[in-house]
């Protein structure tokens, strides 16, 4: 039987407070008077078989916190501001791009980025490529990998439409990156039994992360396994129910689509995560490819953000449809998981507004900064631009 799980969506966990009573203390007898009675005993010294009392006090529930952001691209703008970042003798250094985002990725148990682009060899090719379909094909920098652990991501998903831009090479040079920079990934594999879906411990509980794609701009390989694919929608119900054999108690799926400049979910979106979530029990679904945010829902009592947006890319200035400024705009799903006494999850969810400012490409949680007086009239003014453009998308953006 499937367990109930209550969602709550955008709101704080409550803690619930027991009281536990202390055991009576014990009083004596008086002895009566009279010459004639025996005296009183003396008391019996105390028995060594007495039951000592154990503590009553109730543990405090399990929780797991998790983040996860929107896509990363490493489009030309981006490497610019990367390579005027890094110092001398470093080819790229995107840590003050993300800088600000230190405390809110390292705060939680579980930080997961989204590596929608194949990461090069160590010096070797980095930008855009035309290829012949008329799909741009990207090779983001070797460095980015060490870049996103030294900011605290955990764990990456890197199944999207252009996890084959550099073909088989390409799966092989990202995961050879984010392996030495200490990052976990789902995805994209290089043998048949990494493909299957692992289960990790965080904070004691046991979690399963799965990533799949929709499509791919330059054909599928010859092995299947190599990229995950979330068409037909049974391949991911496959994966949740093999995650769940091995363990998992949490499942959280990282989903790449296509619709890009959407600001809702499409039909045939809405049609794929209402047909998992009615077959196998997924406590987290995070959407990417849109670059552009969509609303937060509950779906079959699973927390679904329909599109992160952008964490990072290039996108929101000059000319062209990415110039469309709402691809400056991304979203942090920050989901808190509590264990009720029956053993079910609870989630509390939140929607952090991060804004990607033209020029700098720094990333910046949009509400706390403008909380921030100090901050110069051109920077307000384009957070602000971003929470606008935002708050008529999804409500109580924080």
């Amino acid at each position: 039987m499937r367990a109930e799980r209550k969602v709550v969506l955008f709101a704080s966990t409550c803690a619930v407070f027991v009281a536990m009573g202390m055991p009576a203390a014990l009083g004596t007898a008086a002895s009566g008077f009279g010459s004639d009675l025996p005296p009183a005993p003396a008391p019996a010294a105390p028995s060594s078989t007495v039951p000592v009392p154990t503590s009553t006090t109730t543990p405090p529930p399990r929780t797991v916190s998790v983040a996860a952001v929107g896509d990363w691209l490493s489009e030309r703008a981006v490497n610019g501001a990367a390579a005027q970042a890094a110092a001398p003798g470093v080819r790229y250094n995107h840590v003050p791009l993300l800088e600000p985002l230190r405390d809110l990725i390292q705060n939680v148990d579980l930080a997961i980025c989204h590596m929608e682009t194949p990461i090069g060899e160590p010096g070797g090719l980095v930008g855009e490529v035309s290829h012949t379909n008329g799909f741009t094909q990207f090779v983001a920098p070797y460095e980015v990998a060490a870049d996103l652990g030294r900011i605290g991501f955990d764990r990456c998903s890197t199944a999207s439409n252009h996890s084959l831009d550099l073909g088989v090479d390409g799966i092989e040079s990202t995961l050879a990156a984010l392996d030495t920079a200490g990052i976990t990934h789902t995805g994209t594999a290089r043998t048949e039994t990494e493909s299957t879906p692992s289960v990790f411990e965080v904070n004691g509980v046991k979690l399963a992360h799965i990533s799949s794609t929709l499509g791919s701009d330059v054909g599928w390989p010859k092995d299947d396994w190599r990229v995950n694919q979330s068409v037909p929608a049974s391949n991911v119900i496959a994966d949740v129910a093999t995650a769940r054999a091995a363990g998992a108690e949490l499942v959280i799926l990282s989903l790449h689509i296509r619709a890009a400049g959407e600001s809702a979910p499409r039909a045939s979106e809405r049609a794929q995560v209402e047909e998992i979530t009615s077959h196998v029990k997924v406590d987290l679904i995070v959407m990417h490819g849109p670059h552009t945010i969509q609303p937060v829902e509950v779906v079959n009592d699973t927390v679904v953000y329909w599109s992160l947006g952008n964490v990072i890319s290039g996108m929101g200035e000059g000319d062209g449809p990415a110039s469309d400024r709402r691809r400056l705009d991304g979203l942090m799903a920050r989901v808190e998981f509590t264990e009720a006494p029956d053993g079910s999850w609870s989630a509390a969810a939140t929607a952090v507004l991060l804004c990607n400012v033209p020029g700098s490409r720094i990333v910046y949680p949009g509400i706390s900064t403008l909380a921030d007086p100090t901050i110069d009239s051109k920077l307000r003014d384009q957070l602000t631009a971003c929470e606008k453009r935002s708050s008529r998308v999804v409500a109580d953006l924080r």
